[in-house]
């Protein structure tokens, strides 16, 4: 057993050093990346961009190191199932081989800030257009967004990893060959709410020059907690907490295991922080009135989004009973009202309009998809875009894809109707009608002087 663990360790070792590699020189120290198979770009895995000192605060710079850092580490943030590290703020950088002052993309996971990393599979068709494309994990759920209001816990650590890694990729990606003064963000869901938050901080000027917005907005009620403390301590409870101050709530976080903090069914989301005084602040004024006041980083944005939200949320409300009456309950949280008798008023307003009187299950799931769907996703993106279109001195395109418009009914198996998947997922390559018209808008935004 043992000579065969041996010979399989060898056999690794061999593979490993056969692979064509390339070392690239990074503010750190050297790095090793590797020529993928049957693809003409290196990849550069779980490269550190951060050092995390301390939970629910903003990373430090990342550490130097001698000798060659071996980037071929598949890392994940903590998640839900269990698996991922803390210690997680890496990059992954795919690299085409001729790559020379290349434009740049780099993508934000979706996960609606509770789950999700930085993908390590290579997004060849982006590649293919000669764009390096960068990766990168963020701290979610409580460990990324753990907002108290205090200097221990700010809020929005997870934001601040987003812009340590913009950072790095501004003094590093020259060496990878990306030109650092024509990258484009891309995000999904979370990831395209977390630009637009990163555009109203003012943080990122000048790390990024376009971005691309698919299916998230920072209007979104998903995208911002509008009562944090009331979260965190609701969640607390639950586990066990029985104190009453924010620093004795923010010791009783830091010292829960991994496992339970990941676990924790509450939400945890951006959040409007105190004004502390510190210079990692992130998020000061809601999302809206920033908007509405011009007072943000303007850049050429392109957003997208589709129905795959509403044909999601519809299979998940199978799972759960309703109560078509209690419609007050699902009101966006971020709706203000004078009293209680005018927010049930509106509640029943609304209810009329979406669910007319038909009380079907079957019925009640297309509804209230509807309903969720307009509500978390469409009508934020719409009203975002058309926000940031009034103010912004850059072109704003407002684009919504639908699958079934190429297909009409007969849809074929295996095609999603989620625009990145097209981009980064290797079993829909057989959609070249598709594939080839979502690569062409795409690299020619990316690609857009």
């Amino acid at each position: 057993m043992l000579a065969v663990l041996v010979s399989l360790l060898l056999l690794l070792e061999w593979s490993r050093q056969a692979r064509p590699s390339r070392q690239v020189a990074t503010g750190q120290g050297a790095v090793r990346g590797y020529r993928t198979p049957a693809s003409s770009h290196y990849a550069y895995l779980g490269l550190p961009y951060a050092t995390q000192s301390h939970r629910f605060k903003a990373p430090k710079p990342p550490r130097r190191w001698d000798g060659i850092f071996e980037a071929s580490h598949r890392i994940k943030c903590p998640q839900p199932d269990g698996s991922g590290i803390e210690d997680c703020l890496v990059v992954n950088v795919f690299a085409p081989e001729f790559a020379t002052a290349a434009p740049v993309l780099v993508f934000m996971h979706d996960g609606n800030f509770q789950n999700g990393w930085g993908p390590h599979r290579p997004p060849t068709r982006l590649l293919s257009q000669g764009i390096v494309v960068v990766t990168f994990n963020y701290r979610v759920g409580a460990l990324g967004f753990l907002c108290l209001g205090i200097p221990g816990a700010p809020g929005n650590a997870g934001l601040t990893d987003q812009v340590s890694a913009l950072y790095w990729v501004h003094r590093n990606i020259a060496s990878f060959g990306g030109d650092p003064k024509d990258v484009t963000v891309y995000g999904v869901g979370a990831g395209a709410a977390s630009i637009q938050l990163l555009i109203m901080s003012g943080a990122t000027e000048g790390l990024f020059h376009k971005a691309i917005l698919e299916s998230g907005s920072a209007l979104s009620p998903l995208s911002l907690s509008y009562d944090p403390l009331a979260i965190a301590t609701d969640a607390a409870v639950s586990l066990g907490y029985k104190g009453e101050t924010r620093q004795e709530l923010l010791y009783f976080y830091k010292n829960l295991p991994t496992a339970t903090i990941v676990n924790i069914s509450n939400l945890f989301l951006p959040c409007v922080e105190n004004k502390l005084a510190t210079r990692h602040s992130i998020l000061e004024r809601d999302p809206y009135e920033i908007l509405k006041s011009r007072d943000y980083h303007t850049v050429p944005i392109l957003i997208a989004y589709s129905d795959a939200a509403g044909a999601k949320l519809e299979d998940e409300l199978r799972n759960i009973t309703f109560d078509p009456e209690a419609f007050i309950h699902v009101l966006p949280s971020n709706l203000h009202f004078d009293s209680e008798t005018i927010k049930k008023r509106v509640s029943m307003t609304v209810k009329d309009f979406y669910l007319d009187g038909i009380t079907t299950a079957e019925n009640i799931y297309k509804d209230y998809a509807m309903y969720f769907n307009d509500v978390i996703y469409e009508y934020p993106i719409i009203k975002s875009a058309q926000l940031i279109a009034a103010t912004n001195k850059f072109p704003v395109y407002l684009m919504k894809f639908s699958i079934e418009k190429l297909y009409g009914n007969s849809v074929p198996m295996n095609r999603s109707k989620n625009i990145n998947e097209y981009l980064f997922d290797s079993e829909l390559i057989e959609d070249h009608l598709v594939s080839s018209r979502l690569l062409t808008l795409w690299s020619n935004f990316i690609k857009m002087r």
